[in-house]
């Protein structure tokens, strides 16, 4: 069912268990025609038979209210560094003229030893995890959990990148080199406290706000709580997306929009926590290998002035330390 009245906005609830079970069935095709008329439309779809275990995907939920219950000072040993590690609350902005986003995150990803050159050199999101200390958190009530959680969406996320590429007419293989070289893929748990109603109703301090999502795809899951809108391309208006304990909500992003010239859509979305209790979230992004250049996917094979065309890495820097230097006008 739709999400709203208006027959403009709809968020499609895709089931892709016969995906899995049989790529080739006219049930697949049928979950690739649903997942390619998202793409077109919104870029938003609920996926559901997705294979994730609930007790897993509460046993993350479970540790970012640990975690993010600890002191602050706790916290601030994990700070950010590399876009490793601890985000604290009001750090981050993806809007000129309004407050900080109301959320405080903890960003995770693959370990990379520290003698790899991508490392020493620096390069976007290469390096180690900044876990908490395990006497004030557990490892078993926390980096365990992530780690296990992270290898699952990890898995999720290559469906899920199959099933777009079977989308489009360019072979099975199109993603490929895209997720190649440790591709650059962020677990993030955020935490939204309640939003004051006087500053939300301004517009001046939303949890998350309005954005675009920056890589190709990202995979998110809510609790319980609403909060994220994605707005009408066609009226402006915002629209809710409820939670569905049983579904991921999938979006592409900037990139995925780019090589696809912008055929394929990235949404701008914002979470407001008007609930009256905390809300939590945990979000996959899939932004990829690094040195892929972002050119569009017709012209894969020819002749393509490269120095034309961003890397991964460039544009996730240009748009990323963006959003932590906004000002309020």
């Amino acid at each position: 069912m739709p999400i709203s009245t208006k027959s403009s906005f709809y968020l499609p609830a895709v089931d892709i268990s016969p995906y899995l079970q049989d790529p080739n069935s006219d049930a697949a095709r049928k979950v690739i025609d649903d997942v390619r008329a998202a793409c077109t439309s919104t870029g938003f779809f609920q996926l559901l038979g997705h294979g994730i275990s609930p007790a897993l995907q509460q046993s993350v939920f479970a540790a970012a209210a640990k975690f993010f219950a600890l002191p602050s000072d706790v916290k601030s040993r994990c700070r950010n560094v590399g876009f490793r590690g601890y985000d604290p609350m009001a750090s981050q902005s993806y809007e000129l003229g309004v407050l900080p986003d109301l959320k405080e995150g903890f960003i995770a990803g693959k370990d990379i030893p520290l003698d790899d050159p991508r490392v020493a050199s620096q390069r976007f999101f290469m390096g180690q995890n900044a876990w908490p200390p395990s006497e004030l958190l557990p490892e078993a009530n926390f980096r365990r959990p992530i780690e296990e959680y992270y290898q699952a969406m990890l898995k999720l996320c290559w469906v899920v990148l199959d099933l777009v590429a079977a989308t489009l007419p360019y072979g099975p293989h199109v993603f490929d080199e895209f997720k190649e070289n440790d591709p650059a893929c962020p677990l993030r748990l955020l935490h939204y406290p309640p939003a004051p109603a006087p500053d939300v109703a301004k517009g001046r301090q939303l949890g998350s706000s309005a954005h675009t999502d920056f890589g190709a795809i990202t995979l998110l899951l809510q609790d319980d709580h609403s909060g994220l809108e994605v707005q009408d391309c066609e009226t402006g208006e915002w629209i809710g997306v409820p939670p569905n304990k049983d579904a991921y909500v999938v979006n592409l992003g900037d990139m995925m929009s780019r090589i696809t010239r912008g055929h394929y859509k990235s949404s701008i979305h914002r979470v407001i926590n008007q609930n009256l209790t905390d809300r939590y979230s945990v979000v996959f992004f899939f932004d990829g290998n690094l040195d892929y250049r972002l050119r569009p996917l017709d012209r894969v094979g020819q002749n393509w002035d490269e120095e034309d065309t961003l890397t991964v890495e460039e544009h996730m820097l240009e748009r990323t330390t963006t959003t932590y230097n906004l000002k309020v006008k």
